[in-house]
């Protein structure tokens, strides 16, 4: 199962500004890990110390016209669908 993974601004560092990722999962935690393989560090940044999405990013599920915030790891993700991993933009 196909999956595309867009970084907006978020992990340039360790994605060496690669914006694009393909990847197979049916869940985000699959997702994730197999990211990992490909941008080894990700995970420890992108989860918290107990292992759930951190507050600072946003993981966008897109399905067609449909988006969707994933805020839990086990947010199902179709084939062909995408994912948006984007830092929250904080500050007064």
């Amino acid at each position: 199962m196909a999956v595309t993974v867009r970084f907006l601004t978020a992990f340039q560092d360790l994605t060496l500004s690669k914006k694009l990722f393909l990847v197979e999962g049916k869940r985000l935690d699959q997702i994730i890990d197999e990211l990992e393989t490909q941008i080894p560090g990700l995970k420890e940044k992108l989860l918290d110390s107990e292992g759930k999405p951190h507050p600072a990013y946003q993981m966008i599920h897109v399905k067609g016209n449909i988006q969707e915030l994933c805020s839990k790891l086990d947010c199902p993700i179709g084939d062909g669908d995408e994912i948006v991993i984007t830092s929250l933009i904080s500050g007064g």
